[in-house]
């Protein structure tokens, strides 16, 4: 059961707390239309507004050059939609358009401008007292194409970040870049390799749920083939009731052909980008320690006597472990077959353990796919992301997300997303990006 704010009403004759009257950004009200319904008002005529009656003020940042380009992009999309619809009635819902400009997304050397349409689709319900159709203030379905979409960059490896080195106390370090004066010059622009790893659960989130298929899934989105489905109300491996509520994200990823967006990491470029990252640990762990220990320097305190006493204790004990990890790492990378050395890189999680000298045990372990508690590295494709020839509104690629809902009460969204997966052109996405 849905459930929303201020007056009750009826769907199908379940009783919902719902909804006020729908603003335009012009300061119009629209309202479904007054027409008698009973129970139910899934079949009184749809409304649709373009971008040009929003429900809230819309703003595409940028210079004029840019907002002009990202608005020819956008309208592109919604006539696109308005196409795919020309011979389909739509009932029980207004749906709406807002285009919105968000931030840049960063892929590797790339900055471009991160923007997108989309189609908020506003269920009606029939007041119980006046029988008559009101539309719900909050959506639950809706379309969306995020042009130059974000992608989080940041699988934590193990072996890299906080650690503790006997056991007492723990050492949260940036990975990035060597903490001091230039750390946020270097963190921004030439950050370590090891931080720049994308894992499979990274791209999974919020994109699919399906844990019996997630590495099919996974290439799904790298190489924009097919869809996947994040199952946020329902059950996708139930269905002894087909008529019960479902609540189901779609994704579709729109790239260019042929190229992945993402690349694996091979055991090879894992080790040599740790021996990198050893030296940034190395500085790091000297900088927190001189910081530990003159924040406690003054202190005559039990507590700060045995503090110092650690720290001395992790102060002896860390250049050993340094020098132990760099030996490991160069002799895998010397030892090692270059078949073995070519294979993907699956590793620990940096969470399975804290402990400096567990970590150093587990050095050049490697799985065959990610698990629960371990990761496939990537990174993102240099051969997909090239230059924009300074274009920074250019289309990269694009996400097309539709948010749909299935059950006896949601007729509307239903008819919709057929009429969507029956007649939207997704081809013609791609070609925007030509």
């Amino acid at each position: 059961m849905h459930s929303y704010p201020t007056k009750l009403f009826a769907v199908c004759g379940v009783f919902l707390f719902c909804c006020q009257f729908v603003v335009a950004q012009n300061g119009s009200r629209i309202t479904a239309p007054q027409v008698p319904c009973s129970e139910t008002a899934d079949a009184v005529a749809g409304i649709y507004t373009d971008h040009n009656q929003t429900k809230y003020p819309t703003s595409l940042k940028g210079t004029a050059a840019e907002k002009a380009a990202i608005l020819k992009t956008l309208i592109a999309i919604e006539k696109l939609e308005e196409s795919s619809r020309r011979d389909f009635k739509l009932t029980g819902c207004a749906a709406r358009v807002s285009f919105s400009r968000t931030s840049n997304s960063n892929y590797g050397k790339l900055n471009v401008a991160g923007y997108g349409y989309q189609l908020g689709v506003y269920q009606y319900v029939c007041h119980v007292t006046e029988h008559l159709p009101k539309i719900v203030d909050e959506y639950r379905t809706v379309m969306r194409v995020d042009i130059n979409p974000f992608i989080f960059i940041g699988a934590k490896a193990g072996g890299i970040g906080e650690f503790s080195v006997t056991g007492q106390l723990r050492y949260e370090i940036p990975v990035e870049a060597r903490m001091g004066a230039n750390f946020e010059s270097d963190r921004k622009n030439s950050p370590s390799k090891v931080s720049q790893y994308i894992s499979e659960s990274i791209m999974l989130t919020g994109r699919s749920n399906n844990y019996k298929n997630k590495h099919a899934d996974f290439l799904k989105i790298i190489n924009g083939d097919g869809f996947t489905e994040n199952w946020l109300r329902g059950d996708r491996y139930d269905q002894r009731r087909p008529d019960a509520y479902k609540w189901i994200d779609r994704r579709y990823l729109i790239t260019r052909p042929g190229v992945p967006l993402l690349i694996p990491v091979s055991r090879k470029q894992y080790l040599e980008d740790m021996l990198e990252y050893l030296e940034i640990e190395k500085a790091n762990f000297n900088f927190a320690h001189d910081k530990l220990t003159k924040d406690v320097a003054n202190e005559t305190a039990d507590w700060a006597v045995k503090k110092r006493a650690l720290l001395e204790a992790d102060r002896q004990a860390y250049p050993k472990l340094y020098e132990a990890k760099k030996a490991k790492l160069k002799e895998l990378l010397s030892a090692k077959k270059e078949d073995w050395l070519q294979k993907p890189a699956v590793v620990d999680n940096d969470n399975k353990t804290y402990d400096a000298n567990k970590r150093l045990e587990n050095l050049g372990q490697f799985y065959d796919e990610e698990g629960e508690y371990s990761s496939a590295l990537y990174v993102l494709n240099p051969a997909y992301f090239t230059s924009t020839n300074g274009q920074t509104t250019k289309p990269l690629f694009m996400e097309v997300q539709f948010r749909y809902e299935l059950g006896k009460d949601e007729g509307f969204s239903a008819r919709l997303f057929q009429n969507f997966l029956e007649n939207f052109d997704l081809a013609a996405l791609r070609k925007m990006l030509d």
